[in-house]
């Protein structure tokens, strides 16, 4: 009985098998997918793959079948699906279409099979690259995704992967310069000394060291916007006034920028002015053009200012700076019938505007006298008295007011212009110093210093004698103060450097107030100073 069951078990395994083997063999197995690679021009993907190797109890593959995932963000979220099929000689297929350069893309293949296709491959992915701007540092920070499913080794030089970086600025990517040459494990790459609004391009080739399998990643661009800098920004004008200086400057209207500052230095030197730096103003249009400075105005009547207009951009550093124009400050000294006239240079800034070299600076004085009846606040008698002068110091002679009707002028203001010009005699900048005044009489000198013990005299006057010589009829009266404001002197026939004790006072400087008494004018004051010396016999 045992002997039959066996015979009959026998019988039905031969019976089945046949049936059992087909099914078992119809279904081929999977292909190895080698690698996939981007197409820089147009985004399209190559994906190239081996035929599994030959086995004789299993269906060789009737064809090849391409998948991508359903969701391209998250491959393994929601399944696979078929793009296309191809026949059993064909081992590579390109994904029409497929913009590799706009987005990460996947692939696996499987073998086409009687029945039922074989599993699918792994999934292959590109190597993916992004970057970022940083503005601030003028850099571009690259990082990239490694290619997906080719082994890393680490005995392999380049951990068996090589990322070949390259980078350019149009789309002509096979022109393009290599910029970093990474092993597998590596990711990121940082590009320094960028320019602002630059297109800037990048892709990598990653290649398998033991296979010679090249794939291309993304072409990804990356443009480096900034703001519009300003092509130019330059400080016209500084004209000063008695209640501050206004600033004339001119700003690239077609800038985008939209921070500017108005700085006021005591140095033309960067480093020297650095503890005196004061922003004036700050502003966020180019077609602002001008700004009043009312700071520290008794300070401006002595101290030179300096004045620039940076622009900013967004990281708060200076992309373009201004020259440097300053005030002028004139200094009067009056001697007799002459006033001596001194200034500061206005400033030649080639050192921030190299294109000024061979500019000039010429410079004008103006003189606005007053009558005694004449109101010191109108308008006066408005003279250019010098023009097209290098230096910075004149002499102006007022001896020709005198025998005038009336007998003399009492008030002079001057004020100096200063010019930078091109050589073709164009205006480049331009500096007007406030108005400051001296009182002269033209008919009345007075001298500067006193020696009590020495009797000679010179050009017909005593040296130890100090009183005001007068060349129209007019009385004086004469006050002499210490430098605490005590009197030394009062009198109308000169003082003769002795105090109210008849002591000679000490050497130094005195303070005297002129009056003189006339008959058309009244009482006209003077003031000013005299040396006290004591010459050594």
């Amino acid at each position: 009985m045992k002997k039959l069951r066996h015979v009959m078990l026998m019988i039905g395994l031969t019976f089945y098998m046949p049936t059992l083997w087909a099914q078992f063999s119809d279904k081929p197995n999977p292909p190895t997918l080698d690698y996939i690679t981007n197409n820089l021009d147009n985004g399209d993907v190559t994906i190239f793959w081996t035929q599994p190797p030959h086995e004789p109890q299993i269906a060789d593959p009737s064809g090849y079948i391409i998948y991508v995932p359903r969701n391209p963000i998250d491959p393994d979220a929601d399944g696979w699906d078929p793009i296309d099929t191809v026949d059993q000689n064909t081992f590579q297929y390109t994904h029409v279409g497929a913009n590799g350069n706009g987005q990460r893309v996947y692939y696996r293949v499987a073998s086409l099979g009687a029945f039922e296709p074989s599993q699918m491959t792994v999934k292959h992915s590109q190597v993916w690259i992004t970057a970022s701007y940083d503005s601030c540092n003028a850099k571009i920070d690259i990082s990239w995704v490694g290619y997906e499913a080719w082994p890393l080794n680490a005995s392999s030089p380049y951990r068996n992967i090589r990322y070949q970086l390259y980078m350019g600025n149009d789309l002509n990517w096979s022109a393009y310069t290599q910029i970093g040459d990474y092993e597998g494990y590596s990711n990121r790459h940082s590009v320094r000394d960028v320019q602002e609004n630059q297109d800037y391009f990048f892709y990598i080739k990653a290649t398998r060291m033991d296979t010679g399998y090249e794939s291309y990643s993304n072409l990804y661009l990356i443009h480096t916007k900034m703001a519009r800098r300003p092509t130019y920004v330059s400080v016209d004008s500084v004209i000063a006034t008695n209640n501050g200086n206004r600033i004339y400057y001119t700003i690239d209207p077609n800038s985008r920028v939209s921070d500017y500052k108005l700085w006021r230095w005591e140095q033309p030197d960067t480093a020297q002015s650095i503890f005196s730096a004061k922003i004036i103003e700050g502003f966020d249009v180019p077609t602002k053009s001008m700004s009043i400075d009312t700071n520290d105005t008794w300070t401006a009547r002595t101290r030179t200012f300096y004045y620039k207009v940076d622009a900013y951009n967004g990281c708060n550093d200076a992309v373009l700076v201004s020259n440097l124009c300053n005030t002028i400050i004139p200094r009067l000294t009056p001697k007799g019938n002459v006033v001596s006239i001194q200034w500061n240079p206005l400033i030649l800034d080639t050192q921030r505007k190299p294109d000024r070299v061979g500019n000039r600076i010429e410079y004008t004085i103006y003189r606005r006298s007053f009558t005694i009846n004449d109101d010191i606040s109108g308008p006066g008698n408005l003279e250019r008295i010098a023009n097209g002068l290098s230096v910075t110091e004149y002499s102006d002679d007022l001896s020709g007011f005198k025998g005038q009707s009336p007998l003399y002028r009492i008030r002079f203001n001057y004020y100096i212009e200063a010019l930078e010009l091109s050589p073709t005699n164009d205006t480049v900048t331009l500096s007007r110093s406030r108005e400051i005044s001296t009182e002269i009489l033209p008919g009345v000198t007075m001298p500067t210093a006193i020696a009590p013990n020495d009797p000679r005299s010179e050009n017909g006057h005593e040296r130890n004698l100090f009183k005001p010589v007068i060349d129209f009829e007019a009385n004086f009266t004469l006050t002499i103060y210490d430098r605490w404001g005590g009197v030394v002197y009062h009198g109308n026939q000169g003082w003769d450097g002795r105090n109210s004790r008849g002591e000679y006072v000490k050497e130094g400087t005195y303070v005297y107030r002129l009056v003189v008494s006339t008959t058309d004018a009244g009482d006209i004051i003077k003031t000013g100073s005299i040396s006290v010396v004591y010459p050594k016999k």
